[in-house]
Formats: C-alpha cells, structure tokens, sequence
C-alpha cells in the first residue's frame, strides 16, 4: 500500500499547478488534490536526507535496530526503571553502524532523542494517528545550533572539498547536492563572499576538542536505608568510539565552508518539499 501510494501521479504532483485559472475554477481549496501542498520534511526525512547529502548514510537493508549519537547531556542523563537506573544511551561504536535510515535506529522508550523529538517525531509513550506538523522556535534554534547539523555540515563541507577544487565549484556542488539545481549569479556571488569571510574569522578561532567519557559517577538512594550511595558506570563504547569529524579535526577553510552548508541545511528549499 505504501508503494502504491509513493508511486501515485497525485502523491508525486508539485505544489504549483500550471493552470492558475482553471485551478480556481476546478478545485480552489484544493479538495481534490489538484496539486501538492507544501510540507515541512518530517523528522526522519530530514535526518536521512542529510546523512545521504553528506555521503555518510549507511544504504544496508534489514539488520539490528542502530543507536545514532544523541546529544550526550541526554544521553547520558539519570533515567529511572523498576527502581534503579538504566544503563546511559551508548551510540554504536562506528559511523557504518550508526548513519543507516532512521526507520533502523532504536527508540528507547522514556529517552527520546532531542534531535527528532523537537521536529515533531511521535513519542513512544502514546498511540499516534496523525503525525504533528508545527512550526515554533526550538526547531530553527535546533537546526541551526545542534551537534546533529554542526556534524553533518562538517560532513558535507569535507565531501565538497573531495569532489570540487575551488571555491566556486563547490559553491555549485553544494548547491546540486542540497536543492538539485544551480545557483543564481547573485547566490553564487554572496555565498562565496560569506565563506571569505567566515574563513578569516576561524583561523582566529580554534574550537575545542569534544571528550568523551568512558564512565560516569551515578547517585541513588538505597530503597531500603535510605542511605544515598555512589557508584561508577563504565561505557565501553566511549573507549575505541569512532566519532563522526569535528570542528576541531578541521582546518578554518573547512570549517568555514561547513557554514555554507549549514545555511543551506536550514533553508526552507531543503526542510520544506515544494
């Protein structure tokens, strides 16, 4: 049912119709889906629409549920079950195993993760008939600030290098890649403009180093005493993780150019299907 539904002429059909007239002749309030109305690209196809942009994304098919890296304040913040605490939220170990299609990633239920949650992902605790669609502050401030976009802008700003010598042509690709077209005279013209700058402001800055830990010190209360206790978790992941490239791991040409990219990433032409 769903191919059939993906593979309909009315479900592929673009938001402008070609004949205005007789469009509000026909169908004005679009009852009979005479065109596709605009939509915002729901969480997982946003998240698996960057990861396949930045050539990061994992195509395997099948296979064990994947644990992607979350935001580790979340992660590995005190979560109560049966009285105890659950062991913190561990990514796995490498970018193979962790950039799949979100339809794969695991989902602990009373842990969602930050990323998804804000751009209207449906929670685990509750059925959901109708996904949510709304638009408020936290998701702009998420798509812009986040450690998800910061990576994959850093991602993509280290395949355009690869792929196009100078910074005109990477300008293009970056633009082929995010919108499927090329940039106009004045795009072009104040992109390149923004990456000059933003490369004289990273060669005076020099981000810092992200640390993982491969423990953390727990705090709980004996159920019976009522005597408070301390305790170490060891996470075993952290000691041979394979972290996805960081600002620090490159130079100011290319964290400069992963602003670019990030501006794209947060453009209505990328997170909204027209």
């Amino acid at each position: 049912l769903h191919q059939l539904i993906l593979a309909s002429a009315t479900y592929q059909q673009g938001t402008r119709h070609p004949d205005q007239e007789k469009l509000l002749n026909a169908d004005p309030n679009n009852d009979l889906f005479a065109y596709y109305p605009v939509r915002r690209l729901t969480a997982e196809e946003i998240r698996d629409a960057l990861l396949s942009i930045t050539g990061e994304l994992n195509p395997k098919l099948g296979g064990l549920p994947v644990m992607p890296e979350m935001n580790l304040e979340v992660a590995l913040q005190p979560r109560m079950i049966q009285f105890s605490l659950a062991p913190a939220y561990q990514p796995s170990p490498t970018p193979g195993q962790r950039n799949r299609r979100s339809i794969y990633v695991y989902r602990v239920r009373g842990q969602a993760d930050p990323f998804l949650e804000v751009l209207n992902q449906p929670i685990t605790t509750d059925s959901c008939e109708m996904r949510d669609s709304a638009s408020v502050s936290p998701q702009a401030f998420t798509l812009m600030n986040s450690d998800v976009m910061t990576d994959r802008s850093i991602a993509l700003a280290l395949r355009l290098e690869k792929e196009a010598q100078d910074l005109a042509r990477q300008v293009r690709r970056a633009f082929q890649l995010c919108f499927g077209r090329e940039p106009t005279d004045l795009e072009q013209r104040k992109m390149t403009d923004y990456v000059a700058e933003m490369r004289a402001y990273h060669a005076a800055v020099k981000p810092q180093p992200i640390r993982y830990p491969t423990e953390i010190t727990r705090s709980l209360v004996e159920e019976f005493s009522g005597q408070p206790f301390d305790y170490q978790e060891i996470l075993p992941v952290f000691e041979t993780y394979q972290p996805d490239p960081k600002a620090s791991d490159v130079g100011p040409n290319t964290r400069a150019l992963a602003d670019l990219c990030l501006a794209l990433f947060n453009s209505h032409e990328f997170v909204y299907a027209y």
